[in-house]
């Protein structure tokens, strides 16, 4: 009876109705990719460990390295050492997690470098085939410190 069974698994395996899929621990197949701008202190740091938990890929941009190494360690995010006060290091920084990901689904972080971050993506759509053609939702992060 057992072998009975084995084959008849062995046979759906063969015929494509039962299909083995590849899964990465703690993320989802169909994962939302949110990138955080300046993402290890503050808000933002709890934010992007609040994505990581609802088992979102997350990359952070920051500046600080122990930090952000530390954050990718522990949690799983993707980080990527860039000053994000430098528009044009966090867009070559951008493309280099683009072509990983193929596309962002989510960006937070402060509304100035967050906008600069959706038009270049608007611009790349485009000419790049790596990019994704659906929308990005973006999250501002404030300043303010709640007490």
């Amino acid at each position: 009876m057992a072998d009975n069974y084995l084959e008849k698994r062995m046979e759906e395996l063969r015929s494509g109705k039962l299909a083995i899929k590849k899964v990465i621990p703690g993320i989802k197949p169909k994962a939302r990719r949110v990138l955080i701008a300046g993402g290890c202190h503050g808000i933002a740091r709890e934010k992007a460990l609040e994505y990581r938990k609802s088992g979102c890929r997350v990359a952070v941009f920051d500046s600080d390295e122990v930090t952000g190494k530390q954050m990718a360690h522990d949690h799983g995010i993707r980080f990527h050492r860039v000053d994000i006060e430098d528009a044009s290091a966090v867009c070559n920084e951008m493309l280099s997690l683009l072509s990983a990901w193929r596309c962002v689904d989510t960006i937070a972080g402060k509304e100035d470098i967050c906008n600069i971050l959706h038009k270049k993506i608007t611009d790349w759509k485009e000419s790049l085939p790596i990019a994704d053609k659906s929308d990005i939702e973006i999250v501002i992060i404030s300043d303010i410190n709640q007490s």
